[in-house]
């Protein structure tokens, strides 16, 4: 009896791909390689001939960035000013963005002189990577050879093993970038790509020797569970605050809030690892009062189990839930009190930020945290899992007046006396780090040539 074709697992594109999959991250497959072939002639002529009119000039490196995040395509968006910005100590910046969204187009935007994005689309998530080996060979593979001298996967899930293929396809210094914490068993928990992404993360790590995370928290676990990775560092951080300090001064509108006398704000993503539950707890008490609200500025994968959560614990008609649409400054600004209990890098720049708009704050314990500000004098710090200690130090701001004017003075004096952010050091210190990549591969080199000698 014969194989229906229209039955054949042989024939769905998705069974297809993830079986392609299988083998590359089995083994690295040189028929993988072959599959991936496509060599094609770039259509867009007048830019290759802007980004090689100079190469004998070039001292500083062309670099390619893979990422998912789709705000690189947001025009003046944080990220897509970010990558911008880096023209300034890159020749080039390339950058890869992976869709599988349907309606992506794939043409190529430049967003600056030295800055382009070339859409990788596939219309299913097991596809991502060879549309990026395609979309990289249209693009960046010329006569005179593959233009950027390293590669930089922004995650390490479909980023990261679409950075790494590439990089040894080309033989090009590779290293990739963790901004979350996927060892902790809830990650992710309700996306359909979680099984994938935690393979694609084990197998990247497991071949690459270069990593950057953004806290240390992410570098003590990678640290324990991947001994052999020889280079490994937290990415430098970089606080607006000359932007920050200009919205603080813009005259306030309007007060968002006029139906509570007192504000207390949260700011942060709203995903499984949120503490979020812990400031709700932590605010419970003052909700006794009808007239203090507590404003969520956030959104994430979460947020509806937070909003059941306060409905559990009989506070939802004071919690107001809102997406970060304007930015924090404007919800800062409205605020009477600020309480932070997620200790990421993400929400270091929430305290800065509060710092710069006087808001009063109760925030969990970080070393930053900790060397900045005096607990008592301004701002309280608590125990990160001390839910008691936040509740009862957001009690004594909330009937204390004279202590809050002092912690919003006081903290904002630390911001504009010990934070000193200069943007164009800061851009040194990201390119530093990520070339770092490549004095490594030189020194792994010589030590091969060294050996066969």
């Amino acid at each position: 009896m014969g194989i229906d074709p229209t039955k054949s697992s042989s024939f769905d594109p998705s069974d297809r791909a993830e079986s392609l999959l299988d083998h590359v991250l089995d083994e690295d497959s040189p028929v993988t390689q072959k599959a991936l072939a496509n060599q094609a002639v770039v259509e867009d002529e007048l830019r290759k001939e802007q980004i090689i009119k100079e190469e004998s000039k070039r001292i500083r490196s062309r670099v390619l960035f893979i990422t998912r995040d789709v705000h690189v395509l947001e025009k003046d968006s944080s990220l897509q000013k970010h990558f911008i910005s880096l023209q300034e100590v890159f020749d080039e910046v390339h950058i890869v963005f992976l869709s599988h969204n349907k309606n992506q187009k794939s043409q190529s935007i430049r967003l600056a002189q030295k800055v382009w994005v070339y859409p990788a689309v596939a219309r299913r998530f097991l596809a991502l990577p060879f549309a990026a080996m395609r979309t990289v060979q249209e693009q960046l593979h010329f006569t005179d050879g593959f233009r950027p001298d390293l590669v930089v996967a922004l995650d390490p899930f479909e980023s990261g093993v679409s950075g790494y293929r590439i990089a040894k396809k080309f033989q090009r210094p590779f290293q990739v970038h963790v901004g979350e914490d996927f060892f902790v068993p809830h990650w992710n928990q309700h996306s359909p790509y979680r099984k994938w992404r935690l393979r694609f993360a084990r197998y990247v790590l497991k071949r690459t020797q270069s990593v950057r995370v953004e806290t240390d928290t992410l570098l003590h676990a990678l640290q324990a569970r991947y001994k052999k990775i020889k280079d490994t560092a937290v990415l430098p951080r970089y606080f607006n605050i000359q932007e920050s300090s200009a919205a603080v001064s813009v005259p306030v509108k309007k007060d968002l809030y006029p139906q509570f006398s007192f504000v207390i704000l949260f700011v942060g993503d709203l995903t499984q690892d949120s503490t979020l539950f812990r400031a709700m707890d932590a605010v419970r008490a003052a909700l006794r009062t009808p007239t203090v609200g507590f404003v969520v500025v956030g959104d994430g994968t979460a947020k509806e189990s937070f909003q059941k959560r306060a409905q559990i614990l009989g506070i939802e008609k004071q919690i107001i839930f809102t997406a970060q649409t304007d930015g924090m400054i404007p919800h800062m600004r409205s605020a009477d009190l600020l309480v932070c209990t997620d200790n990421n890098s993400k929400s270091e720049d929430v305290i800065i930020k509060a710092a710069i708009a006087h808001v009063p704050m109760v925030i969990a314990k970080t070393i930053l945290r900790e060397d900045l500000f005096r607990d008592g004098e301004d701002a309280f710090l608590c125990d990160a899992n001390d839910t008691v200690d936040f509740s009862q130090k957001i009690m004594k701001l909330l009937n204390t007046n004279i202590l809050r004017r002092q912690f919003a003075r006081n903290a904002q004096e630390v911001i504009s006396t010990r934070v000193e952010e200069k943007p164009e050091m800061y851009r040194l210190a990201y390119r530093d780090s990520i070339e770092a990549v490549l004095y490594a591969a030189q020194e792994e080199t010589a030590t091969k040539k060294e050996k066969v000698s």
